[in-house]
């Protein structure tokens, strides 16, 4: 038996790592012109998203302070925004009580209808190949990101209509659909 000796590693070209990563963007629609960083911001991110200080973010991505800041951090100053709406400023943890109750689906559908629309499209994958837009990860998020607002938006009126009854917006038909007004009930 000939053992022969481990494989020196060898560096991965950048052709190599673009082209690789681009296949793998390209298979579920993904179309990106950072291909060989794309995993940069996301890492940052979603270690921001965890409460990791800047400092350690960017010693880790050996980033320079604008690099991390401009490019792969969010601009949202988290711990800001977290007590101003009354949460601890380094808590993950959040209780609201009007989110306990969801409104019935047929009245979210009625705030921003297309979006319903847009979403089954993506899910269904529906892609129009003569369309020189094409839908992205962005679009998606995005449908995703609107569909929780109209219920967020939904509960959330309860409460502002009894603090601002005067407002031009609860003259809108949806406010006096039975299914909010049971709702609100």
């Amino acid at each position: 038996m000939k053992i022969k000796p481990p494989r020196q590693a060898q560096e991965w070209s950048y052709f190599s790592h673009r082209e690789s990563i681009g296949k793998a963007l390209s298979s579920p629609g993904i179309r990106s012109n950072r291909k060989t960083h794309i995993n940069c911001g996301s890492s940052a991110r979603m270690t921001g998203n965890m409460c990791a200080k800047v400092d350690q973010i960017r010693r880790q991505g050996r980033w320079s302070n604008s690099t991390v800041n401009g490019a792969y951090l969010t601009n949202l100053p988290r711990e800001l925004v977290r007590s101003m709406a009354g949460f601890s400023a380094y808590g993950r943890f959040f209780y609201l009580a009007c989110a306990a109750l969801n409104p019935p689906s047929s009245l979210c559908k009625k705030l921003f209808p297309a979006i319903g629309e847009l979403h089954d499209r993506l899910v269904a994958k529906e892609f129009n190949h003569g369309d020189p837009i094409q839908p992205t990860v962005a679009e998606n998020a995005f449908a995703q990101v609107i569909m929780v607002f109209r219920r967020t938006f939904i509960q959330d009126s309860v409460l502002m209509m009894e603090l601002h009854p005067c407002y031009p917006i609860w003259q809108h038909s949806i406010f006096s659909d039975p299914a909010y007004l049971s709702f609100k009930r």
